[in-house]
């Protein structure tokens, strides 16, 4: 079972805050699984778990009972057309999605994301991409599921997509956020729970790539000091050198991986890593004139 399936799987077991919510979700799920014909009027989903959704909510709205037919994995709800217009589409709101007394409460507001979610919405596998996205019929839809998630705080926005309106966020926080809020609390843990292993993960990559790169680092610079205490030797002996400098040379052709402060300790008496960098600067700067 994907990410998204588990989510709706939770969602849709759902107590509602108030009789009003049962209003805004279903509002919500009708407006994107809803299809429209010359003949039929169709509500359809290809998840099992939202169409019990659906019906359980459409006998606490209309204290009636609604059945699916199942097609191939498509679970299809026939209303009748009658009922829809006269019935459904004015108690949930269908068409006046300009207006905001859809969602009176903040219980109601997250109703209506939860409805929108189980309806169209889809949440990426976390350990690949951060990534939520609302998929609905008309623009006016996306417009109002925006405002709607405007009034909890919380930032989208909208593409367009096969002639579709797609609402999404990007943000993981906010993703996690939006899932709390809508009941998915299990979901949002393991999001939490992910991002803060990708964060100790690259933590740890970032470690590893800058011991490298001073590894490196050391390395090419080791090579260029014995590089010049070489060429120093092919014009006169080491010991011609002021003895600070013929003490720490010998360190460094005999030690040619250690660092700066590991050559230090092996001075007598121990000099500092700054103290050493100094005396092999002078060393190359004596090489680059001869």
């Amino acid at each position: 079972m994907s990410f998204t399936q588990n989510i709706k799987a939770q969602l849709a077991r759902q107590e509602n805050g108030c009789g009003f919510c049962d209003i805004a979700e279903l509002s919500s799920v009708v407006k994107l699984c809803t299809g429209y014909t010359a003949r039929e009027i169709v509500i359809s989903t290809e998840n099992e778990d939202v169409a019990y959704r659906i019906q359980y909510l459409f006998e606490r709205v209309f204290s009636r009972r609604i059945e699916y037919i199942n097609r191939n994995g498509i679970f299809r709800f026939y209303p009748g057309a009658d009922f829809f217009m006269k019935e459904m589409a004015p108690k949930l709101m269908l068409y006046n999605s300009g207006k905001s007394n859809i969602t009176p409460r903040p219980c109601c507001r997250a109703a209506y994301v939860r409805g929108a979610f189980l309806g169209g919405g889809s949440v990426s596998d976390p350990k690949v991409r951060y990534h939520m996205e609302f998929d609905t019929r008309h623009e006016s839809y996306a417009n109002q599921l925006c405002g709607v998630l405007a009034k909890m705080g919380i930032g989208s926005k909208i593409t367009r997509r096969k002639g579709r309106f797609i609402v999404y966020i990007k943000e993981y926080e906010v993703i996690a956020d939006i899932l709390g809020t809508i009941g998915a609390v299990s979901a949002a843990m393991e999001l939490y729970n992910i991002s803060i292993e990708k964060d100790i993960r690259n933590t740890a990559n970032r470690q590893a790539n800058c011991e490298v790169a001073n590894i490196e680092k050391t390395t090419k610079t080791a090579s260029l000091q014995i590089e010049a205490i070489r060429k120093i030797e092919r014009h006169m002996a080491l010991s011609e050198l002021p003895e600070t400098l013929s003490e720490i040379a010998e360190v460094r052709l005999k030690y040619p991986e250690e660092s700066l402060k590991e050559l230090g300790e092996r001075l007598s008496p121990p000099l500092g890593k700054s103290g050493v960098n100094h005396r092999l600067k002078r060393i190359m700067k004596i090489a680059e004139g001869l």
